[in-house]
C-alpha cells in the first residue's frame, strides 16, 4: 500500500527507535498522520457501551463527593465486573499505535482513585476490619498477572529486553515463569532486586553467555550428549546465583516458577517454585529445565538443607528441558499463585512463525491465521497417530515428547514476539557475543513497547487492590 513520504518516515522512526521515548514519539506521529488520534478520543466503540461507562464514572465521583462508603464499594464491585471485560478487549489496543481509547485510561484512573479513597477514609475499628476483609476477598477474586518466558535457546536472550522494558515502566509482574532458556532468564530476574536489575540492564556484559561448549568425542559417547553440562552450570551460577527457591522469594518478593520435564514415561512434568520445592536450588532447576535431549544429559535436582548440606531431590528421578512438555505451564502456575492473566514472551524458533501477535487484519492476516491453525492441527493429528502406533515400544517416550510439543499452547492473554532477524535463526544454538546480547535486548524491548499500554492497563486494578490491602494492614 502506497504511503506519503512523511508517513513512511514516521513508520521508519517507529522501527528504528532505540528507546521507549523515541518509539512513543513516533507512535504519536503515526497516529496523527493516520488520524488514529481522533479514534482514540472518540468514546464510541462496538465492543463497549460508552455512555453507560461515562455514567458509571460520574457516579463514582458523586459517591466520593458524598462520602458514601458503602455505595461506592458496591458500585465499584458491580461496575468492575460489568465494564472491565469490555474495556480489556484486544481490538482497543490493536487499532492505534500509542494506546487504546482514551475512555480506557479514564475508567482505570477513576477506579484507582476510588480504591485509594476507600482505603484512606476513616472508619470505626469494626468497619475497618470488614473493609480489610472485603479488599482481601476482592483481590483474591480479581486475580493477578504473570510473565511467562518460553524456551528458544540463544533467541531466549530477547526475554532480557522484555523484562527491561517492563521493569522500566513498572509493569514487571511479581509472578514469573520459565522453561529452558526462559528458566535461566526468569531465575536471574527473580533472584535480583529492582536496583540490581537496573544495574544489570545498564551493563549486561556482566552476564556470562558462553555456556555452550562441546564435549570430547569420548565424553559424548559416555554421557550421550554433545555439550558440557558443567560449563553450562558455571554460567547459570554466575547469572542466577546459588539461592534456593525460598531464599530468592524471601530476598526479592518475586515468585519464580521453573518447568522441568520427566525422563520416565509415568512421571509427570513439574513446576518448581517456593511452594512446591522450597529448598531446591535455582541453579539445578534451571540446568534441568535447559537440558535439551541430545545436547545435554538429564539432570538430577539438588536441594539444600537448613544446615547447608546439599542432597539430591527425588534421587531416583532425572529431568530434561521444561519446554518439551510445558513451555508455558499456565494452568499449574494459575492454580499455585491465583494467576488468571498471562503475558507470554515467546521466542521458540519453531513457534514464532505461527504465533498471533499484534493486528492481523485484511486478507493476508486471515490467510496467515488459517495457515497457522491448519499446520498446528495437522501436526497434532500426525503425532497422535504416531503415539498410538508406538504403544509401549522403546520410541514411545520420544513420541510422547513430540506430541506434547505439538499439542501444548504457546501463547497467553498477551503474547510478545520480539522481531527475530533471519540470520539469528542460524545462531539459535551458539554462544552470544556482547554485541549480539545487546541486540537481543534491544529487539526484546522493541517487541514489548507496542504492547506496553495493554500490559500496564491489565495490571492496574489488581495492583490498586493489592496496594489497598498492604496499606490497610500497615495501619493495624
Amino acid at each position: 500500500m502506497f504511503r506519503p513520504r512523511r508517513t513512511r518516515r514516521a513508520f521508519a522512526a517507529l522501527d528504528a527507535a532505540t528507546s521507549f521515548g523515541e518509539w512513543h514519539a513516533a507512535a504519536l506521529e503515526v497516529d496523527a498522520l493516520l488520524e488514529l488520534d481522533a479514534w482514540r478520543e472518540d468514546d464510541d466503540s462496538p465492543v463497549y457501551d460508552g455512555p453507560s461507562i461515562r455514567r458509571f464514572l460520574a457516579r463514582l465521583r458523586a459517591l466520593r463527593t458524598g462520602a458514601d462508603v458503602m455505595g461506592l464499594a458496591d458500585a465499584l464491585h458491580t461496575g468492575l465486573h460489568r465494564h472491565l471485560p469490555d474495556l480489556s478487549d484486544g481490538s482497543l489496543y490493536d487499532s492505534a499505535f500509542a494506546g487504546p481509547k482514551r475512555l480506557v485510561d479514564d475508567f482505570l484512573t477513576e477506579v484507582e482513585t476510588s480504591i485509594a479513597w476507600l482505603t484512606e477514609v476513616p472508619l470505626s475499628p469494626e468497619l475497618d476490619a470488614r473493609r480489610l476483609q472485603a479488599f482481601r476477598i476482592q483481590r483474591r477474586t480479581f486475580g493477578r498477572s504473570a510473565l511467562m518466558l518460553s524456551g528458544g535457546a540463544t533467541l531466549g536472550f530477547h526475554h532480557l529486553g522484555v523484562c527491561k522494558a517492563l521493569l522500566e515502566h513498572d509493569a514487571l509482574p511479581t509472578v514469573l515463569g520459565g522453561a529452558s532458556m526462559g528458566a535461566m532468564i526468569a531465575a536471574g530476574i527473580a533472584s535480583r532486586t529492582d536496583a540490581e536489575l537496573t544495574e544489570l540492564f545498564a551493563d549486561p556484559s556482566v552476564l556470562a553467555t558462553k555456556g555452550l561448549q562441546r564435549l570430547s568425542l569420548r565424553e559424548m559417547f559416555t554421557q550421550r550428549a554433545v555439550l558440557d553440562p558443567d560449563v553450562m552450570q558455571g554460567v547459570i551460577l554466575n547469572n542466577v546465583g546459588n539461592l534456593t527457591f525460598a531464599e530468592a522469594f524471601e530476598r526479592t518478593g518475586r515468585i519464580v516458577n521453573i518447568a522441568v520435564s520427566p525422563t520416565r514415561r509415568r512421571q509427570k512434568p513439574r513446576v518448581l517454585c517456593h511452594l512446591t520445592a522450597s529448598d531446591v536450588s535455582l541453579s539445578s532447576a534451571t540446568l534441568a529445565s535447559s537440558a535439551v535431549p541430545g545436547l545435554f544429559p538429564p539432570v538430577q535436582l539438588e536441594r539444600r538443607l537448613q544446615d547447608g548440606t546439599v542432597r539430591p531431590y527425588l534421587p531416583e528421578e532425572r529431568w530434561i528441558d521444561g519446554s518439551m512438555v510445558s513451555d508455558v505451564p499456565t494452568q499449574r502456575v494459575g492454580r499455585l499463585h491465583n494467576v488468571n492473566h498471562f503475558i507470554v514472551s515467546q521466542t521458540n524458533p519453531h513457534v514464532v512463525p505461527f504465533v498471533h501477535h499484534g493486528p492481523q487484519s485484511g486478507v493476508f492476516g486471515f490467510a496467515r491465521r488459517v495457515l497457522a491453525g491448519s499446520v498446528h492441527r495437522q501436526g497434532v493429528q500426525a503425532v497422535s497417530v504416531l503415539r498410538d502406533v508406538a504403544g509401549s515400544t522403546r520410541v514411545a517416550p520420544a513420541v510422547d515428547v513430540a506430541h506434547a510439543m505439538w499439542a501444548q499452547s504457546y501463547g497467553g492473554d498477551i503474547t510478545i514476539v520480539p522481531p527475530v532477524h533471519p540470520t539469528a535463526y542460524l545462531r539459535t544454538i551458539s554462544n552470544a557475543t556482547d554485541e549480539e546480547l545487546r541486540r537481543y535486548i534491544l529487539d526484546g524491548e522493541r517487541g514489548t513497547w507496542p504492547q506496553l499500554a495493554q500490559i500496564r492497563d491489565a495490571m492496574r486494578v489488581a495492583r490498586a487492590l493489592d496496594g489497598a490491602v498492604k496499606r490497610l494492614k500497615a495501619k493495624r
